[in-house]
């Protein structure tokens, strides 16, 4: 007897179905590779486009629209700020203006002195920089064209969208956490991903490009010029700059189911994703932000509720269809 596959079709369970059955819903556009499926009751969910063969022979509408390839025209981080960092901008801005006034009239009133401290620290930080970044590579995994290639060719492809022509080290960690970020060492910069994000996504091209270009969103902003001039960040200014570097992630990914699929599996996990509910994460998100209470938070968090960054996502693919 052949095997039983269940698949989650548009927030459905559908199946069981034969493993005919399965290339039938693959082969006819109902299942994308991106869409989950398992074998048998019991099995763990896993992306569509991780079942080898199943997509190789002619594809289908729903696979070219999920592989997919960065938008056109939106190819800067400027192109990518968020609502909400735009209403913010000014009086940050304002501040750290004020901050580096200060800050030169202390240089002119110490007649230069600081700057010699000032100057240790930062030679300090650029002696260390490569040591702190292979001190990471020790700990993890390197990510080359021969070593994880698809994360290499991923990380090609969004660097070339945003014009980035060194592309940073990025070291895959094995680690309990779902999640992605970036540092900086001085000049250098590095991208590390836990591999239970890896491990979910590594079939699906388009959600491996909305969480590197998520974390270059960082690179080029966080850790730029602006980074340097932005002394004074709020929590709720970061929060806003992570719906800035999501829309630099959609940039990238060019397709809205990868991009809310990616940030569905860092928040729930490889298997629980596919039972998230949008509507209901957006009615979570206004709670939370609702009241006396919600105004304290929103003072505070630096990342926003996932029905906030799920809604920001539609809002953008809307603004650029």
């Amino acid at each position: 007897m052949g095997a039983e596959w269940y698949c989650m079709i548009e927030g459905r369970v559908e199946g069981p179905v034969s493993d005919q059955g399965l290339r039938h819903l693959a082969g006819s556009g109902r299942l994308a590779p991106t869409d989950q499926v398992r074998r048998g009751g019991e099995g763990a969910w896993v992306a569509a486009s991780r079942c080898r063969g199943l997509f190789e022979a002619g594809g289908d509408a729903r696979d070219g629209q999920a592989a997919g390839a960065p938008l056109a025209g939106v190819n800067t981080a400027s192109a990518c700020v968020s609502p909400e960092e735009k209403k913010k901008r000014f009086g940050v801005y304002a501040i750290n203006a004020l901050i580096w006034t200060f800050l030169a009239l202390l240089i002119v009133g110490t007649m230069g002195a600081i700057l010699i401290f000032y100057g240790v620290g930062w030679l300090l930080n650029r002696m260390l920089a490569e040591y702190h970044v292979r001190k990471l590579q020790a700990a993890g995994v390197t990510a080359t064209p021969r070593q994880f290639p698809e994360v290499a060719a991923a990380l090609r492809a969004v660097c070339d969208h945003f014009g980035i022509a060194d592309p940073p080290r990025t070291i895959i960690l094995n680690s309990g956490d779902m999640n992605a970020f970036a540092l900086k060492f001085a000049r250098k910069r590095v991208l590390v991903l836990l591999t239970p994000f890896l491990e979910g996504s590594l079939g699906s091209p388009a959600e491996l490009r909305f969480i590197l270009g998520h974390e270059l969103g960082h690179t080029m902003l966080d850790h730029g010029f602006r980074g340097v001039f932005e002394i004074y960040k709020p929590a709720s200014y970061r929060a806003a700059r992570e719906l800035t570097c999501d829309a630099c992630g959609c940039a990238a990914a060019g397709d809205p189911t990868s991009a809310k699929t990616a940030l569905k599996r860092i928040v729930a996990g490889n298997e629980l994703h596919p039972r998230l509910d949008e509507a209901e994460l957006a009615g979570q998100a206004e709670a939370i932000y609702a009241g006396l209470t919600g105004w304290l938070l929103k003072q505070y968090l630096t990342y926003p509720p996932i029905g906030k960054r799920l809604t920001s996502i539609s809002r953008f693919f809307e603004g650029h269809a």
